[in-house]
């Protein structure tokens, strides 16, 4: 079965959270009060969602914390963002895990290059035995071939 959004989704970029998902775990066998569903018991429920609140300062910060260049019409934030698990007087703005604070990038290592002996010293053999200048190999002007 798809997990398709029912248009209930969470703002936060890389947050999932959706009424679906939240509706398939309410259907799901309590453990704690078996025969019952978690709708049905007493449990605290896995998330929920909040509007954008109407006021226009709360909702200027919202939009600022949320960082999003485009908000959707109807805006819902999960419970998983406050730090109280939903919107208090201490507390009323998302501020956890709001998806733009990334690890850094790793740079890249540089690679380092070995130079043997003979070529550090600028003279490399040939198969014959002989020596020639790096300069000559490099350059092809000694193009003999042993016979």
């Amino acid at each position: 079965m798809s997990l398709r959004s029912s248009g209930t989704t969470c703002a936060v970029r890389g947050c999932h959270h959706n009424r679906t998902k939240l509706n398939l775990w309410l259907q799901q066998e309590c453990y704690d009060h078996k025969p019952l569903t978690k709708s049905e018991c007493s449990c605290p429920q896995w998330f929920s969602f909040y509007r954008l609140p109407a006021a226009e300062e709360d909702r200027r910060i919202w939009l600022r914390n949320l960082y999003l260049k485009k908000p959707p019409k109807t805006l819902y934030v999960c419970s998983f963002h406050f730090v109280d698990k939903k919107p208090t007087a201490e507390n009323p703005y998302p501020t956890l895990w709001l998806g733009y604070y990334r690890p850094p990038e790793k740079k890249r290592r540089k690679l380092q290059r070995k130079e043997t002996g003979a070529a550090s010293a600028g003279v490399l053999k040939d198969e014959c035995g002989g020596t020639n200048s790096k300069a000559q190999v490099l350059d092809g002007r000694n193009s003999e071939r042993p016979k």
